[in-house]
């Protein structure tokens, strides 16, 4: 669990509470703005005393939703506030900086080992501020080559989130914010943050609506055309590219899954695939068993190598024997001689159990799971296998590419198809009462800590500590409740799903939460009602809070330069280092925290900023202008974490590149819902209305065609028939191919661990 997040979040928030209660005397006592980050939604807290005019809504109905959020209405005193937020972020992200700088230079192998590995595609200066320039020089085709796809695929969103933002910011600070300030003609007066944003124009101006209308049609379609454009030079230059630089065992191998009982055997899925296709074809089969008692034992059996390795070492610095008691009310025993002894019997136990499974491997059934990895022979037999039905009932012989070896949960592949059908039903329980409890959770939290009297600093904090402590978790839950309550067969399909849910989650608490309310379940209800009725609930919350939005956008840059710091790897390499030597440190203190920090968790937080950044762009320009500096920081703060720190991980191909431009399309979506309520409610008449519906169906066929338009799972046919020359490949050699990741046959086994270790272990001897 990432514990000390929750730590840095609630430092975080105390500094930048502390540097608002100077700015006190400067505006008055009920129009400042306090803000408070959280890693996924900052809170502004205000107490309003002016509204806007845009729009009118009935307030007579308190916000606890808004309240606990830290969500506000746009006051007088919020440019104030958004200027001492500003310096107190660059003021944090500039300190950051100069301790990582020292950092850098201190630890090498906590902050540049990739540069030692010789894998980092772009090496650092060993001047000061060297780092700085990484993410701005970094080659995504290179770095796809030494990191893998998925991770050089990250730098590529940010280098398409800077390209959205700049093509929608640059007319509407040249264009919208001028028109806003100078013929908005609003007599009821905003506060100088609004002026240059939609809050500005009067209810039913006689042309400037018919601006906007034109201006959301333009955005949509940017961005339809952006996320196209990008989708096919992924595939053309880069998936494609990496399926068929794929070599070795994966590139031949598929995972089947529910396999029927009649056939679960190595020996009946040989016969099954060689009936297909032929003998020749099958290089081998490997059933997944029922190796829960082998791997307990192997599990123990390596603890206590553990333990005797550990008390040899204390031998020989203390030149005195350690002792261990085993039982609480028995004697202590000499510890080397008692490790040594139980490994010598759990060795004893795991050569036994392995006979008894090898002779049990042969009877179909049994010890046999419904799971398998076929290898044949070439790469091209594979895909074709991929592609047939082989059973009326498509939960049978399921035939998929083979995950990464290094990723794969056995557990969950053993498991019968009954018992995961009833444990993904208690998931989507829990997954539902998570949302609904959030609300209540964060309430309760934070009512404890307002009753509680720590002074001026904690009373600020306390109204949203709740809010803070549990989003700082969320991504831990979540993803604890997709690993065991939903089998998935790789732990990169975990993040998969962590990246969807968690994409949603900030969705809903985020940028719709002024919408929602505070029920849930009620809101969920009158949507289902009326889909329609969504644009209007919209159209009358979300544009009184763009500034909460501004100052949120603001609030991440200091977030990123803390991330910069690495302080819990470089906690656990200073701890570990103490008691192991400096590489296995390194080894166990990485990789840095995949809750929090994986693929998942970070591609949905960096999509919702520039939704974000699309979705206010109308409304008020200075969103997107926050959301590209927001990125310009990312590009040069993971341009250097991913490339030269964090650890090579194993890659799925670009499937989070693909979910990312999913739901920026999504995204698009609710800009034109959110953007054809306000006009609809402000225009003169609904011909601007009626041009932002028409965004609206444009962008719904724009995501409906991009899951139709390209198909990247697997690699087209055509490329399987023919060489890169154009010859028709007869044969598929197992040689390393462009971009493929070298892996030797045996790091690459599809055998579980438990039972492959017996090779290695007769190898070694």
């Amino acid at each position: 669990m990432h514990v000390f997040h929750g730590y840095s979040v609630v430092a975080l928030v105390v500094s930048i509470a502390v540097a608002h209660g100077d700015c006190g005397a400067s505006c008055e006592k009920d129009e400042h703005s306090l803000l408070q980050r959280s890693p996924t939604v900052a809170q502004l807290l205000v107490k309003p005393t002016q509204q806007q005019e845009l729009p009118v809504a009935d307030d007579s109905k308190e916000h606890e939703a808004e309240k606990l959020m830290g969500v506000t209405r746009n006051t007088a005193g919020d440019l104030f506030a958004l200027f001492n937020n500003i310096l107190t972020n660059l003021a944090i992200a500039a300190g950051c900086s100069v301790a990582f700088s020292v950092l850098r230079q201190r630890f090498p192998r906590v902050y540049s080992d990739n540069v030692a590995k010789q894998i980092a595609p772009v090496v650092p200066d060993d001047s000061f501020l060297g780092w700085v320039k990484v993410g701005f020089t970094v080659d995504i085709d290179q770095a796809a080559e030494t990191l893998g796809l998925d991770s050089a695929l990250m730098l590529e969103f940010i280098n398409l989130s800077l390209k959205i933002l700049a093509i929608i910011m640059i007319p509407s600070i040249l264009m919208l914010m001028p028109m806003h300030m100078l013929f908005g003609q609003n007599d009821h007066g905003v506060d100088r943050l609004s002026k240059v944003g939609m809050a500005n124009v009067k209810r039913g101006h006689p042309w400037l609506y018919y601006v906007h209308g034109l201006v959301v049609l333009g955005v949509c379609i940017v961005l339809k055309s952006c996320v196209f454009h990008a989708q096919s030079t992924f595939l053309n230059r880069r998936r494609f590219k990496w399926l068929k630089g794929l070599h070795g065992v994966r590139a031949r191998t598929v995972l089947v899954e529910g396999i029927p009982e009649d056939w679960r055997s190595a020996e009946g899925i040989r016969k099954f695939f060689t009936a297909a296709f032929d003998a020749n074809l099958i290089e081998d089969v490997h059933m997944v068993m029922k190796t829960e008692a082998l791997e307990h034992h192997v599990s123990g059996r390596d603890k206590a190598k553990n333990e005797k390795l550990k008390a040899e070492r204390y031998f020989q610095e203390h030149g005195e024997r350690p002792t261990y008691r085993p039982n609480v009310v028995g004697s202590s025993v000499d510890a080397i001689d008692h490790w040594t002894k139980q490994v010598e019997v759990l060795t004893s136990q795991i050569s036994e159990e392995r006979s008894n499974l090898q002779k049990s491997a042969d009877t179909v059934g049994g010890v046999n799971c419904a799971s398998a990895f076929v290898t044949f022979k070439d790469k091209k037999h594979a895909e074709i296998a991929k592609e047939l039905d082989y059973f009326p009932d498509p939960d049978e012989f399921v035939v998929s590419m083979a995950p990464d070896s290094r990723t794969i949960r056995w557990w969950n592949l053993r498991q019968s198809a009954e018992y995961s059908q009833a444990q993904q039903l208690l998931g989507y329980a829990a997954i539902f009462g998570l949302y609904v409890a959030f609300m209540p959770a964060c309430l309760g939290t934070t009512n404890i800590a307002n009753a509680i009297n720590l002074g001026p600093t904690f009373a600020a904090m306390a109204p949203s500590l709740g809010l803070t402590l549990w989003l700082s978790f969320f991504p831990t839950v979540l993803l604890f409740i997709i690993e065991n309550f939903f089998c998935m067969s790789s732990s990169h399909l975990a993040q998969e799903r962590l990246l969807v849910w968690y994409f949603w989650f900030q969705v809903v608490f985020v940028i719709l939460v002024t919408a929602i309310g505070n029920d849930f379940v009620n809101f969920i209800a009158k949507v289902a009602m009326n889909p329609i009725g969504l644009a209007t609930i919209m159209a009358d919350q979300l544009p009184k809070a763009t500034h909460f939005y501004i100052n949120y956008l603001v609030l991440q840059w200091s977030t990123h330069f803390m991330n910069l710091l690495r302080y819990i790897n470089l906690s656990k390499f200073l701890g570990f280092k103490q008691i192991y030597g400096e590489e296995e440190a390194k080894s166990m203190s990485e990789p840095e925290a995949q809750d929090y920090y994986g693929f998942g968790s970070r591609s949905a937080r960096w999509t919702i900023k520039l939704i974000i950044g699309i979705i206010f762009s109308t409304l008020s320009p200075t969103v997107p202008l926050m959301a590209f500096i927001d990125f310009v920081f990312s590009k040069c703060v993971y341009g250097y974490l991913i490339t030269v720190a964090e650890t090579k991980k194993a890659d799925m191909g670009g499937h989070f590149w693909v979910d990312n431009l999913r739901h920026t399309l999504m995204g698009g979506i609710l800009y034109s819902v959110l953007m054809a309520g306000v006009l609809f409610s402000r225009a003169p008449n609904k011909i601007p209305g009626f041009v932002a519906t028409g965004a609206v169906f444009f962008m719904f066929l724009s995501l409906h065609n991009f899951d139709r338009a390209f198909q990247w799972v697997r690699l087209p046919y055509h490329d399987v028939m023919f060489n890169s020359d154009g010859g028709l490949s007869v044969t598929d050699d197992k040689s390393t191919g462009e971009g493929a990741q070298k892996r030797s046959d045996e790091e690459e086994s599809y055998q579980q661990p438990e039972l492959l270790e017996e090779k290695k272990e007769a190898a070694a001897s």
